[in-house]
């Protein structure tokens, strides 16, 4: 199959942003998923027992997932994607945009990195006798999970997003889609020739 042609240094910009629709609408389809699924099969009623592993881990790729759009992880070169413009936040409720807040917290000051200030860090020597003692660091539940209500916030966000990063997309495709490569089903995944995405 032929290659598609350059895109257009007038167009780099705006085939940016449409490669983070492109992201941006996968990661709010995961983050609507989990949190759907952590709602339907009722795991805040089972933590801290059954669900003591389950629902942080769930928890933990809902918000990620959630908040990769708007994380700064522009990336570098031809493959850079600016975050999701601010405007799609206008969409949420304002409980919803308290909830997108904290997700963002969560994932910066305990999930995506460790900041000791946030998680307050403080070893403890616990001495069990003269001889005997154990150096223990004491830090604050990095990966508790969010309530149920909050979980419900994020689903309702995560899906009012999906829905106009989805729509968003199909608006803009028609623009771009001469600049990627063809595939034939079959050979989907098979690496292409060099230079055959268009940027």
């Amino acid at each position: 199959m032929s290659k598609p042609p350059k895109v257009p240094p007038h167009m780099k910009g705006q085939m940016a942003q449409f490669r983070r629709l492109l992201l941006s609408y996968t990661d709010f389809k995961h983050s609507k998923l989990v949190a759907e699924y952590i709602l339907q099969n009722q795991l805040h009623k089972q933590y801290p027992g059954e669900a003591h592993i389950l629902l942080p881990a769930l928890n933990c790729s809902m918000i990620m997932a959630y908040t990769r759009p708007f994380s700064g992880n522009s990336g570098r070169g031809r493959d850079a994607a600016p975050d999701l413009p601010s405007r799609f936040l206008k969409l949420l409720s304002a409980d919803e945009l308290k909830i997108h807040w904290i997700a963002l917290n969560d994932r910066n000051k305990f999930l995506a990195h460790t900041d000791a200030e946030a998680a307050a860090l403080e070893p403890v020597r616990v001495r069990y006798s003269e001889r005997v003692e154990l150096l223990v660091p004491l830090v604050v539940d990095r990966m508790a999970p969010l309530d149920e209500a909050p979980t419900e916030l994020i689903r309702s966000a995560a899906s009012k997003l999906f829905e106009a990063t989805l729509l968003k997309r199909v608006e803009l495709e028609p623009l771009f889609k001469e600049y990627f490569r063809v595939a034939d089903p079959m050979a989907l995944y098979d690496e292409p020739d060099d230079d055959t995405d268009g940027y």
